[in-house]
């Protein structure tokens, strides 16, 4: 892996505690509930140039309709502004802001109580530093402070990674217009979406949509669109489960490439791998009934993946 970011983390660790990296913390009198189950809740993963959304509650706030920014992303949007703070570098960075939507849920009980959720889209600035695994540099800590009207809301504690992979489908509130059918963006080359009814065909070329791909080849502007010609992402790996309704996993190190892989340019924080769909094995029955998929594509980086289980129509000649 190109380890671009050592000479960030080179400086000396001593004397550098938790609460003087990420200082000043913020108190709050008002009690919480952040989780609920078995295991205490984690930190959220995120990579350089991640998009995510933030769930944030203000109370008293009133439902507002979405609303959507253009680029260059501004950093103080809808009432919220979202400050990046970490060791390594240590000055507080502002956060872009790509969109807001407000989300109403009321109990049955009585008497009733209903609860607003801000749904806040954010680029995580590509200048966090991740924390590179099986090294001994020192470790990042990273947390978003998130305010609204000016007032400080509420933090979140982040884990920096190099990349956490995620395919973009139509049930993500990153696309302001959640479906009650998740449908994962790998299009046709006429831009058409993979499904039951449009399966891909052996030989085709296919285009996915992630984000969290991490750094890029070359320095993009945080919040920017991304430019023209594509920028590239290199040490991205491609493996294909030729099997009925398999799931995506981990791609080994002797793993294909994908065709390419490289920021969408015009958007922001969107990647786009291409791949060409390779021969199923003799006998692999069409999807139709209980198969949803026999072609499994999973994608990697260095610390995820994420993948799609698409359908291929069994038995076509590989397309010129």
């Amino acid at each position: 892996m190109n380890l671009r970011y050592t000479a960030m983390l080179s400086r000396s660790w001593a004397g550098t505690g938790i609460a003087a990296i990420l200082a000043p913390l913020v108190c709050h009198a008002q009690a919480v509930a952040i989780g609920a189950g078995y295991a205490a809740p984690r930190p959220i993963d995120a990579a350089p140039g991640q998009v995510i959304t933030l769930f944030v509650r203000i109370p008293g706030k009133t439902v507002s309709g979405p609303v959507t920014a253009q680029p260059p992303l501004p950093t103080m949007f809808a009432g919220f502004s979202v400050l990046l703070r970490q060791s390594f570098p240590s000055d507080p960075m502002s956060v872009p802001i790509q969109a807001e939507a407000d989300s109403q849920s009321c109990s049955a009980l009585v008497p009733t109580q209903c609860d607003v959720v801000s749904m806040v889209t954010v680029q995580i600035p590509f200048q966090l530093t991740p924390n590179i695994p099986r090294t001994r540099l020192p470790q990042n800590f990273a947390r978003l402070d998130i305010s609204y009207s000016g007032n400080t809301a509420t933090s979140l504690i982040l884990n920096p990674v190099t990349d956490r992979i995620h395919v973009v489908n139509t049930c993500d509130v990153l696309v302001n217009s959640p479906q009650n059918t998740c449908v994962s963006q790998v299009a046709h080359p006429d831009g058409t979406v993979v499904s039951l009814e449009q399966p891909a065909r052996v030989g085709e070329t296919l285009t996915m949509s992630l984000v969290g791909l991490g750094q890029p080849d070359q320095t993009v502007a945080t919040g920017a669109a991304s430019p023209q010609p594509a920028v590239p992402v290199s040490e991205v790996l491609l493996s294909f489960d030729p099997r009925v309704n398999a799931s995506p996993g981990m791609p080994v190190p002797d793993s294909a490439q994908p065709a390419s892989a490289q920021l969408l340019p015009g958007a922001v924080g969107i990647y786009q791998v291409t791949f060409t769909v390779p021969a199923l094995p003799d006998g692999t029955p069409a999807c139709g009934d209980s198969i949803q998929s026999n072609l499994a594509v999973s994608v990697g980086r260095v610390t995820s993946y994420d993948g799609v289980a698409i359908c291929v129509a069994p038995g076509g000649a590989p397309q010129q």
